[in-house]
């Protein structure tokens, strides 16, 4: 290899490299549920002790799209969605690869209590 294609090389790996790393610290997740998460007292949970199974996917925004029913648009789109099964208690949270922390809260709320917000 001669030097030029060595430089050409070492600017492409810099590149690539500096272009993960903005991937990394540019996602900020917002401000959503914001207050800590308590469990509703045992006689007003859907599921008192859940079995939580998560489930990270790449095609989390459409796959809880088609869970939820709500679509992805070039607006908005389902950041996570939860499904539970009350008789076996079990409860599975979805989300896409990258996610907050405040949206899995969110998602374990619904294990414990079911549809809150509908």
């Amino acid at each position: 290899m001669n030097f030029v294609n060595f430089k050409i090389c070492l600017k492409l790996a810099f590149m690539m490299f500096t272009v993960q790393l903005t991937a990394c610290v540019t996602f900020t997740p917002p401000a959503v549920d914001l207050v800590r998460f308590v469990p509703a007292e045992p006689l007003k949970r859907n599921i008192v002790e859940p079995k939580v199974k998560y489930l990270v996917r790449p095609d989390g925004y459409e796959y809880c799209a088609r869970i939820t029913g709500l679509p992805v648009t070039p607006t908005s789109r389902p950041m996570a969605c939860a499904f539970w099964n009350t008789r076996r208690k079990e409860c599975s949270i979805v989300t896409p690869v990258e996610t907050g922390f405040n949206y899995l809260g969110h998602e374990l709320r619904h294990c414990f209590e079911g549809a809150f917000h509908d």
